[in-house]
C-alpha cells in the first residue's frame, strides 16, 4: 500500500543529483536545505562516497530527513548493458529500499529494444510501487519523449514512468505545442536547466558538461513550461540539473542559491507558483 502521509509527499522542487558531482554528501544536504529546496537527487556514486566517509546507509536517509528534505530521485539504472554495470544497477535497487526515493531513474545506452523493455519491466516489478522514470536522450537508445512513453506503456506496469528533461526534449526535436495530456500521464518529473548554441559541440558533451541555470541559455523554457501546464491539471515535480564543469568550480552554496533564484524566477514567468509544496499554474502571470 502506498504511503500517503505528509512525509511521503514527493518533493516539488529538488536539486538534481548531478548538480554536485564529487561534492561531499553533508555539503549537498546543507546547501539544498539552506536554499529552500524540498528534495535532492542522489547517485549511487554519492552514496558509496558517503559510506567511505563513515556515513551508513540508514544515516544517509536520516540526514536527508532531518534537513527537511526528501530523496527526490535516485540514479542511475542502466538498462541493456552487460558486465560490471549490472553490479551498480543492483546497488541502486538496494539503495532504493533503504532511501525510499520519490522515483528511481533508468536509461539505456546499449542493448536491443526488446531487452531494454524486458529489463525496464523487471525493475518496475522489483521496485513496485516506486515510480521508475525512464530518461530518454538523443544520444541513447531511446531518443524521444514519444519513444520513452511508448516504452513505459509497453511494460504494462503502473509505476513505469518517464523523466522529461528539457534539454533532451529540445535536442531530440521536441516542440512544446506537441506536449499532450497523454504524455503528462507518464511524466514522473521534469528536469530544468539550459544550454546555448555552440558550433560543433556533440550533444552528449553539451548535456554532460555545458549546461547552465534555467533561463540563462537559449531554450524556450517558458514555452515548454506553459505547454506542460496546458496539458495537465496536476503539475509534475521539478528537478533542476545544470550539469556544468565550470559551475563545479564554484562553492556549492553559491550554486544552490543561483539554481533557486533562476528556477523560481523562470517558473514564475511561466505561471508556475509554489503553494503548499506543490506547483499551481496561474495563467495571468507573465
Amino acid at each position: 500500500m502506498l504511503d500517503t502521509s505528509p512525509s511521503a509527499i514527493p518533493a516539488h522542487l529538488s536539486m538534481g543529483a548531478i548538480c554536485f558531482r564529487d561534492r561531499p554528501f553533508p555539503d549537498i544536504v546543507d546547501a539544498a536545505s539552506s536554499s529552500g529546496f524540498t528534495g535532492i537527487g542522489l547517485t549511487v556514486g554519492q552514496c558509496v562516497s558517503a559510506l567511505e566517509r563513515g556515513i551508513g546507509l540508514d544515516e544517509i536517509g536520516q540526514r536527508v530527513t532531518d534537513a527537511g528534505l526528501r530523496v527526490a530521485e535516485l540514479e542511475l539504472v542502466r538498462l541493456g548493458d552487460q558486465g560490471p554495470v549490472q553490479h551498480a544497477n543492483s546497488l541502486v535497487e538496494d539503495l532504493s529500499g533503504t532511501l525510499n526515493p520519490d522515483r528511481v531513474h533508468v536509461a539505456a545506452f546499449a542493448g536491443e529494444h526488446s531487452r531494454i523493455l524486458a529489463e525496464f519491466a523487471a525493475v518496475c516489478e522489483r521496485l513496485n510501487p516506486t515510480p521508475i522514470a525512464f530518461e530518454f536522450m538523443p544520444y541513447s537508445q531511446i531518443t524521444t519523449l514519444r519513444q520513452a512513453m511508448d516504452l513505459a506503456k509497453s511494460t504494462g506496469a503502473v509505476n513505469a514512468k518517464v523523466l522529461l528533461d528539457v534539454v533532451h526534449f529540445f535536442r531530440s526535436g521536441g516542440i512544446p505545442v506537441e506536449i499532450t495530456g497523454d504524455h503528462l500521464e507518464y511524466v514522473a518529473a521534469i528536469q530544468l536547466s539550459d544550454v546555448t548554441e555552440r558550433h560543433g559541440v556533440p550533444l552528449s558533451r553539451e548535456a554532460r558538461h555545458l549546461r547552465t541555470y534555467p533561463g540563462r541559455g537559449t531554450l524556450d523554457i517558458i514555452g515548454f513550461l506553459r505547454a506542460v501546464a496546458a496539458a495537465t491539471t496536476t503539475l509534475p515535480p521539478v528537478s533542476v540539473e545544470p550539469i556544468s564543469d565550470a559551475l563545479e568550480r564554484l562553492p556549492l552554496p553559491v550554486v544552490a542559491e543561483e539554481i533557486m533564484f533562476s528556477t523560481v524566477g523562470t517558473l514564475a514567468e511561466a505561471g508556475w507558483v509554489a503553494r503548499d509544496s506543490t506547483f499551481t499554474f496561474v495563467s495571468s502571470v507573465g
